[in-house]
């Protein structure tokens, strides 16, 4: 009987640890909306533009995210260590500062600014500061927890890019090229 309690712990410990690894998230849609052209959809678009305008944002890019947390056996939110997004800004108008919030639900490719979904101002990434055209990391271990929180068997999520003071920015999309948001998180056991 003593053999069979080793075993049963055994196998209990390889389970709990056949989580732990890096994964890479598929993006399904990546698209933005814009106040000015509110009846638009951006979804075929190169870039992904985040601005905003006396503090207030007036473009939003939304991030789709395809989710295999129960595929890769992520199911609680305290088995995710670390979540980066990789955003290749590839036009700077105006120079300032972007963070990602998370939103409960996928985005369609016929979103527009009209009919947008709001985004948990409370669940967000710290703001990065962009000044040029480059490559830049977003922390989003908040997010991607809670994507795991609201969503580990299987709805759909979404990461918003929202512009801070009064900041234009244009993000490579996958369409451009080839080399668009990179979602990536690292689990524990």
């Amino acid at each position: 009987m003593r053999y069979l309690y080793v075993l049963m712990g055994l196998l209990l410990l390889l389970a709990a640890t056949a989580t732990a690894g890096s994964f890479k998230a598929e993006m399904d849609v990546e698209t933005y909306v814009d106040a000015n052209n509110a009846n638009q959809t951006f979804a075929d678009s190169d870039l992904l533009w985040a601005a905003s305008e006396g503090k207030e944002p007036i473009k939003l890019v939304y991030l789709s995210v395809i989710n295999m947390f129960g595929t890769q056996g992520v199911f609680n939110p305290e088995q995710i260590a670390s979540a980066s997004l990789t955003l290749d800004a590839a036009k700077v108008d105006k120079p300032g500062k972007v963070k990602a919030y998370f939103k409960h639900g996928e985005t369609f490719d016929i979103t527009t600014w009209y009919d947008k979904a709001d985004y948990d101002s409370g669940v967000s990434s710290p703001s990065v500061n962009i000044e040029n055209a480059g490559s830049y990391n977003l922390d989003i271990t908040s997010i991607v927890k809670k994507a795991v929180e609201t969503c580990a068997e299987g709805c759909g999520y979404s990461i918003v890019i929202v512009a801070e003071d009064d900041a234009t920015v244009g993000f490579a999309s996958s369409k451009a090229s080839g080399k668009g948001p990179i979602l990536e998180y690292k689990t524990e056991g």
